[in-house]
């Protein structure tokens, strides 16, 4: 329940946030236009920062495009009425004072964004692999080489791992906002395939899925398939498959896009969605994954 209380609140962030800065551009009186391209920016890059972190699939995916819209139009509409003001400063208090927060604003949002993307750019090189499922468009809502976009980058294991969830036609992930039936999300069901060529060393079937927001912490992995690719030294884990959905047993020998089961939601998690993480085989170590030579960052689409 703390989870899907959590999601709700930053559902309201995420989507109304950037409304009341749009609001605030709109209203802007400022008496030189040096002020007003500081506070349009600070605007533009907290919305820019939202853009990459928030969970689109559960506000919508057109959504993030409609809150540029306005803030876009918000902006024009009020450079048509700072247009004709001087570049300088009125007289008042400095410049430096009069705009303290919002250029205390800029650098803060500035330097998370410069964070993300250093973390983004600095990962290693990814494996090659095929994207893990079929039948749909799908959304990344973990993955990344940044703590900001990945929450399972701190464990050693799963440092680069993703979860993925399925999008309908109108760009959400279920219908509603937290349904409780699993068959209400848009992965549930859809087909799980090899990543890569190799042999399946590990496959678990017979958990239930769980109705969200109950979850197995017992049972991390839920229904799972593991599978050790051919000629990479990597094991890949595909977890919270549905029930009674496994097409391969530990040993069989899998070419990639086999089907390995059906996406569901066993085991630890809040929600149906497909878990896939991949481990060095000597190490036990994450490493990093690319899908059709793609990386799957958060808010990233892929179409199987």
């Amino acid at each position: 329940m703390l989870t899907h209380l959590l999601m709700i609140v930053l559902f309201a962030v995420f989507a109304g946030l950037p409304l009341f800065y749009a609001w605030r551009v709109f209203r802007l009186d400022e008496a030189a236009r040096g002020g007003w391209l500081v506070r349009v920016a600070e605007a533009a890059l907290l919305l820019l920062l939202f853009l990459a972190l928030g969970r689109w699939d559960m506000a919508g995916l057109y959504t993030r495009w409609v809150l540029v819209a306005l803030l876009a139009a918000a902006a024009l509409l009020s450079w048509r009425r700072h247009a004709c003001r001087p570049w300088r400063v009125a007289a008042g208090p400095s410049f430096w004072r009069a705009h303290l927060s919002p250029l205390a604003g800029i650098a803060i949002l500035g330097g998370l964004l410069v964070w993300i993307a250093l973390g983004i750019f600095s990962a290693p090189a990814p494996h090659a692999l095929r994207f893990p499922l079929e039948g749909g468009r799908f959304a990344v809502v973990q993955g990344g080489t940044h703590m900001l976009l990945n929450r399972h980058y701190g464990h050693p294991a799963q440092r680069y791992a993703a979860d993925i969830v399925a999008v309908g036609p109108a760009g959400f992930r279920a219908r509603g906002l937290l349904p409780d039936d699993p068959s209400r999300y848009a992965i549930f069901g859809l087909r799980v395939v090899s990543p890569c060529a190799g042999d399946v060393v590990e496959a678990a079937d017979g958990l239930p899925d769980l109705r969200p927001p109950r979850m197995d912490p017992e049972n991390p992995a839920g229904n799972h398939v593991a599978v050790r690719c051919e000629g990479k030294g990597i094991r890949v884990l595909l977890a919270h498959l549905q029930q009674g959905s496994l097409a391969v047993a530990e040993g069989a020998r899998v070419e990639a896009g086999d089907l390995l089961g059906l996406a569901g939601n066993s085991g630890n998690t809040s929600e149906p969605h497909l878990h896939i993480h991949a481990v060095d085989a000597a190490t036990g170590l994450g490493v990093p994954m690319a899908f059709d030579g793609r990386v799957p960052l958060r808010n990233r689409l892929f179409r199987r």
